[in-house]
């Protein structure tokens, strides 16, 4: 079905070229290595749409033709095939936002940041009334809907999954596979927070379905997996750094030390962690606000102000200690 959809839709773009359009469409595709060894003259448009599907991948067929489409100057063409052929190329699966240095993003997008927002701000004109949860068989169904109406396979199940529409909380109506890429930290805390719930309740609610739902999907990739099964170790490590002068008690929580406590990745004496260190300082006026590098930047740099002011400290009184001890010696010798 994918496959018959994708060569439809390349088939209806060819024939809406002009026949000048058509000429230097496949004088192009003649240079392309997925074809070289392939004659391409004098043949009409469904033959070129049969040998661009075939001599490549489902997923790269509509990427070859949408590169020549733009080497010709059909950029409208080409945006008209990449908005037919995305919707049959989306398997459901999220795209993880990564940084700079290729971990996980657990930062939350602007535009998660603004739908945020506008539930707040919905939900302060409704006096905080909470909106109404669907039905497991009705969220189903308006996910089979929003499949068949950008043009995907009803029959893909995990496709059909991705297009759930949350059910509670602040990114109510969203699709799961939105959450997941873009706020990750969210939906974490959630699939966590609900696994930690299914262990003392078996409640079969529309809302615990829901997030039954949520859970099923968001657990299958390896990525969110480990987060989640960090998160009692970190709530713990959480709750012990909100006991008083225990913040070196939490866990770093992202990157390659995610596992280790502030304490014990500020104090250690190996020298890749001590360099860790140093570089987590150099991003203080770079990293992201309200992020965990923020909150470990802020330890570290409390840190540092206490050692500095203990080792001035312990100048001064080795430098008074002195003075006297010179003091004491002069008045001697003077008797």
């Amino acid at each position: 079905m994918v496959r018959r959809t994708i060569e439809a839709a390349i088939l209806e773009v060819l024939e809406d070229l002009s026949k000048n359009d058509f000429d230097r469409f496949c004088h192009r595709l003649r240079d392309r290595r997925e074809v070289l060894s392939v004659d391409v003259e004098g043949k009409n448009r469904l033959e070129i749409t049969d040998l661009v599907v075939s001599a490549s991948t489902k997923s790269q067929a509509p990427k070859v033709a949408m590169e020549v489409l733009r080497q010709i100057n059909c950029n409208e063409m080409a945006e008209r095939l990449d908005s037919k052929t995305k919707a049959c190329l989306d398997t459901g699966d999220p795209t993880f936002r990564k940084t700079s240095d290729g971990k996980l993003d657990l930062t939350r997008t602007q535009e998660a940041r603004n739908r945020a927002a506008s539930r707040r701000l919905f939900r302060a004109g409704r006096h905080g009334c909470p909106p109404a949860v669907k039905k497991p068989k009705e969220v189903e169904a308006e996910a089979k809907a929003l499949v068949l109406s950008e043009g995907g396979d009803p029959d893909n199940d995990r496709l059909v999954l991705s297009r759930y529409k949350i059910q509670f909380g602040q990114y109510y109506g969203q699709c799961f596979k939105w959450l997941l890429e873009n706020d990750l930290s969210y939906a974490v805390y959630i699939v966590a927070n609900h696994l930690e719930r299914l262990k003392c309740s078996s409640s079969e609610s529309p809302l615990m379905a829901n997030k039954d739902s949520l859970t099923q999907y968001a657990i299958a990739y390896t990525e969110i997996e480990q987060q989640v099964r960090l998160k009692p170790a970190y709530a713990k490590a959480k709750d012990r750094s909100l006991q008083p002068r225990q913040k070196g008690k939490a866990l770093l929580d992202f990157g390659k030390y995610k596992s280790e406590t502030l304490q014990d990745l500020y104090e250690s004496q190996d020298a890749v962690k001590v360099s860790y260190v140093n570089f987590l300082r150099s991003m203080k006026s770079t990293c992201t606000p309200g992020s965990k590098m923020e909150d470990a930047i802020k330890y570290i740099l409390q840190r540092d102000q206490k050692k500095a002011a203990t080792a001035t400290k312990r100048r001064t009184t080795n430098s008074g200690r002195g003075a006297a001890k010179r003091s004491r010696q002069r008045k001697q010798n003077r008797s």
